[in-house]
């Protein structure tokens, strides 16, 4: 297929999500498992501006229709940014741009961190090497390769390999003993009861790695006697009720959008997921992936104060995330993967109130598991299994997966609040004492 490297890395897509110049003109951020339930062909060159590039882009509108027929989404990447993309869209074809005849989404990876991880990146240039990626409608990445191929036959071989995947897929369900994964498995799945045990849980919980790990028991050290302490919510006095919602919704979209760029900026994507074994059938190489996916959650946020302390109520949700397991054995091999549309979690921040500024800073006083919607398991490569297996994976998907989820979101939001703090003013036509007005990064 490809004159260069060729490499076949089944395994779920990378979570991370890149700014992209999509048809309409608009800019999104866009992540690869975003095309769930199509597949998807991933188009990678060096750099906007050049002769190739262009001849290459156009060649690759041409074949829309034929890719769309084979049931494909479309997506060509580069390390230039929006901005490049969107002035070489509309730039005249004597001025080396586009022409505005190419629909086709540009997505930038700037500073090449998902080329990286697929190995098709050039440290030397500093841009992308010209390869394609395919990924199916599972979001499991099934082929990439480097090529200097004419895009003709480029795009023809990687249809005949979706073509392949396809049929493959087919077979494999044409071979499947699904009565007793049904009835087990699939009915055992429901939204889980809020985990209670939440903050009485290490934050250690089944790390694998060791730096991850004491950099997690130094902040599980350090927030102890929080723990210990922790403000009740009973009894909380609300604030003035327009004023108080208002500062609620602009504290709560603070808090949630620095937790949400603090992640970005770690590449905090996924969690390892802890083994298993049942019986003759092991579950490894288990992650969830998305967790930079954060939204605010459904219901209003609240502001209230006790004494001489303010508690901020918050929805905190998470959409779209995947968790994913190998599954080996004597006579078993394949992968389960489960979705989740949505998982909310209950969040509340408290804070003593200070006359000076970073005095004091937010304690994380709860997280709690409040509901998870649309949960979908997917499981390929199994022949028959007992009952026992099955038990123990919907044990994973209902304890498991969850606490981790939830140790985590815990850990990133303690960390984040070490940066944070609420001030406060007093405003007579509010209250005679010091009322918050604001959240400060440190």
């Amino acid at each position: 297929m490809a004159s260069g490297d060729s490499t076949s890395i089944p395994g779920p897509c990378p979570y991370m999500t890149c700014p992209t110049l999509m048809t309409n003109g608009k800019v999104r951020d866009l992540s690869l498992t975003d095309f769930s339930g199509s597949f998807l062909l991933v188009f990678f060159f060096p750099e906007d501006f050049q002769t190739d590039s262009r001849n290459d882009l156009q060649e690759l509108a041409e074949k829309i229709k034929q890719i769309k027929k084979a049931g494909c989404e479309f997506l060509a990447v580069s390390s230039d940014s929006v901005l490049v993309h969107s002035e070489w869209m509309s730039a005249d074809k004597d001025e080396g741009g586009l022409g505005g005849e190419v629909n086709i989404p540009l997505m930038s990876d700037r500073s090449g961190v998902l080329a990286k991880s697929l190995g098709l990146w050039n440290d030397e240039e500093g841009m992308c090497i010209r390869g394609v990626l395919i990924v199916d409608d599972r979001g499991v990445m099934r082929h990439i390769s480097s090529s200097s191929l004419p895009m003709e036959e480029l795009v023809d071989g990687c249809l005949d390999i979706v073509s392949m995947l396809k049929k493959e897929k087919i077979e494999q369900v044409k071979g499947m003993n699904k009565g007793l994964l049904d009835k087990v498995w699939r009915k055992s799945i429901r939204p889980a009861e809020p985990l209670r045990k939440s903050l009485n849980r290490s934050t250690s919980t089944h790390e694998k790695d060791g730096k991850d790990k004491a950099e997690k028991k130094n902040y599980s050290d350090q927030t102890k006697s929080r723990s210990r302490s922790k403000s009740k919510t009973g009894g909380c006095v609300s604030m003035v009720s327009g004023e108080s919602q208002e500062k609620a919704d602009l504290f709560s979209d603070c808090v949630i959008s620095s937790l949400r760029q603090s992640m970005k900026e770690l590449d905090k994507t996924e969690v390892d997921l802890p083994s298993y074994s049942a019986g003759e059938m092991t579950l490894c190489d288990g992650k969830v992936f998305g967790l930079q996916k954060l939204v605010k959650g459904s219901g209003n946020p609240s502001l209230s104060s006790r004494s001489d302390v303010v508690i901020l109520g918050l929805n905190l949700a998470l959409q779209g995330l995947q968790s994913s397991y190998t599954v080996k054995g004597r006579r078993v091999e394949g992968s389960l993967t489960c979705n989740y549309d949505k998982i909310q979690f209950s969040v509340k921040i408290s804070q003593k109130m200070e006359t000076e500024v970073g005095e004091s800073r937010p304690q994380l006083v709860l997280i709690q598991l409040q509901k998870v919607e649309g949960v979908r398991m997917d499981v390929t490569g199994f022949g028959p299994l007992n009952w026992i297996a099955g038990k123990k994976v919907s044990d994973l998907v209902q304890e498991t997966v969850l606490q981790e989820i939830e140790d985590e979101m815990k850990y990133q939001i303690e960390k984040l609040l070490q940066n944070l703090g609420f001030y406060f003013q007093v405003i007579e036509s509010v209250s005679p004492s010091l009322t918050p007005v604001g959240i400060m990064s440190f």
